[in-house]
């Protein structure tokens, strides 16, 4: 099963700490995915072996909002929380547990909080070929969720395939399938309450349940686009936020990679 397991940081974190000290935490993060990668290779498992993304500052982010039919473009991430994610990996384990192992970042720095959620549907489409004039932004989609718990489950079911279609206008639009070189990926997540949060303490890492930030919006899921700008990015984000309410967090991916292993 594909788990999503994001980190997260005091806001203004990497801001404060200068740049040697932010190599040895990338440094560190990519070690341990190296490590995985060996060993998944090694034992020659197929299949989704991680996708790794790294987005950009929270001063670069735009928040998309649906009000009464007009969308509302606000500076800044949703949530109104002393930490912000700063990128997440997916990964196929066997198990939760096997999951939350991996999660825990051995000898990683006490200030990384990570939030663990299982993902309920994964899908992607690229292309390429060719010298793309794009950057990738992080499209994600936040609900109240409790409200969307209470939809019938058609109802639920329609939101998500809307999602896909606009999906499918995208690589329609840029004809991606022989010719414009582009990138969408979209997941669904189950819902919070099957989270888990790794924090230091004590002088260990400490496993609770429930999502980091205590709010009552949380990411439902979230689409990866290529896009030449952010206004471009914010276009798409208004399209996903098709309902009253509708609520859609951009931010610039700063580095994203997959790999898979047949």
């Amino acid at each position: 099963m594909k788990y999503l397991i994001m980190g997260a940081e005091a806001r203004g974190e990497s801001d404060r700490i200068d740049a040697e000290e932010m190599n040895r935490r990338v440094g560190h993060h990519q070690q341990k995915l190296d490590e995985l990668l060996r060993a998944r290779v090694r034992g020659g498992k197929p299949g989704l072996v991680l996708v790794s993304v790294g987005l950009g500052r929270d001063r670069e982010t735009v928040t998309v909002k649906n009000r009464d039919g007009k969308h509302l473009r606000i500076d800044g991430p949703f949530p109104e929380t002393k930490e912000l994610v700063g990128g997440f990996d997916v990964i196929d384990f066997d198990s939760y547990e096997e999951a939350v192992e991996f999660a825990k970042y051995e000898h990683a720095h006490q200030s990384l909080v990570s939030e663990l959620r299982p993902i309920r549907e994964f899908w992607w489409i690229s292309q390429t070929f060719g010298q793309a004039a794009s950057k990738i932004f992080m499209l994600t989609s936040v609900e109240d969720e409790r409200g969307a718990l209470s939809l019938p489950e058609q109802e639920r079911t329609q939101i998500m395939r809307r999602h896909q279609d606009v999906g499918a206008e995208y690589v329609a639009s840029r004809a991606m399938l022989d010719q414009e070189p582009g990138l969408w990926v979209g997941a669904r997540l189950q819902v919070s309450e099957q989270a888990k949060t790794i924090r230091w303490k004590d002088g260990g890492r400490v496993v609770t349940d429930g999502p980091f930030a205590e709010t009552k919006e949380v990411a439902g899921g979230f689409n990866m686009v290529a896009c030449a700008s952010i206004d471009e990015a914010i276009t798409w984000a208004n399209k996903l936020a098709a309902r009253d309410g509708d609520a859609i967090e951009v931010r610039p991916v700063e580095g994203c990679w997959w790999i898979y292993h047949e």
